[in-house]
């Protein structure tokens, strides 16, 4: 009897060493480790280039003896131009992130070659009407939501633009007008970060400047005389989609868990 409990005892012990040596032969497998996401946080300055385009509504408001008046015996007419081309310049701006909601604040300043003359549809033939954006600038705030190293956002705020509107004859009479107008902006876009300190996105804006009125006179060319004085009204929208190519300050990618 005891000599059979002595061997189940020394096959039991034999069986417990094996799974020991067993497991201390297995490889030890660590737990995956999350990849790093990107940080969209810090400072970042840019370029970007793309196209835009716009409608100005070109009134004449001259009561009894302005342009229209004397031209075609009306008043309040309206023509409008749709000036488009090419925009240039560059973005600076900060982001904050909390967990992949992203906020940030941005100012740009472009410059423009946005511009388009029309004949006259109230005297055509003699007269033409120009308008022309050669400058623009955006103050705005950022909220966004980020995938990883995508970021979608959405923007709104301030904007100026720099019209200047050009109402002529064949004869070399004229009426210029130039002047700064301030409205807002909102757009939509959407960023990639295709390395630790480099993003490349395009982006959409429309600003709105609204209707601002002015004085004027028509400058005659063979005499040098001005008209009596005229009143207008020019009320702009603007629209741009462009592609930017940005560069964020800061360290690279932070893993979160």
């Amino acid at each position: 009897m005891k000599k059979i409990l002595l061997t189940a005892a020394l096959i039991a012990v034999g069986s417990i060493s094996a799974n020991a040596a067993d497991l201390g032969a297995r490889p030890y497998t660590k737990a995956p480790i999350a990849d790093p996401a990107y940080d969209w946080s810090g400072f970042y300055i840019g370029v970007n280039a793309g196209y835009g385009w716009g409608h100005n509504h070109h009134d004449d408001l001259t009561p009894g003896g302005g342009y229209w008046t004397e031209k075609v015996g009306m008043v309040g007419h309206r023509q409008t131009v749709d000036p488009r081309g090419a925009v240039y310049g560059g973005q600076i701006g900060y982001n904050w992130q909390a967990a992949n909601w992203v906020f940030g604040l941005e100012g740009q300043f472009n410059g423009a070659s946005v511009k388009r003359t029309d004949i006259s549809i109230f005297y055509p033939g003699e007269n033409f009407l120009s308008a022309k954006i050669d400058s623009f600038a955006t103050a705005t705030a950022r909220i966004g939501y980020a995938f990883n190293n995508w970021l979608p956002y959405i923007k709104g705020g301030y904007a100026a633009a720099h019209l200047k509107t050009n109402d002529f004859d064949i004869y070399g009479d004229t009426l210029d007008h130039s002047a700064w107008r301030s409205g807002y902006v909102v757009g939509a876009g959407l960023e990639y970060a295709f390395a630790p300190n480099w993003t490349f996105g395009v982006e959409y804006n429309y600003m709105d400047f609204g209707g601002k009125s002015f004085a004027g006179r028509d400058i005659y060319s063979t005499t040098g005389t001005p008209t009596d004085p005229e009143s207008f009204n020019d009320k702009l929208k603007f629209s741009t989609v462009t592609a930017r190519l940005s560069y964020k300050f800061g360290g690279p990618a932070v893993a979160r868990y």
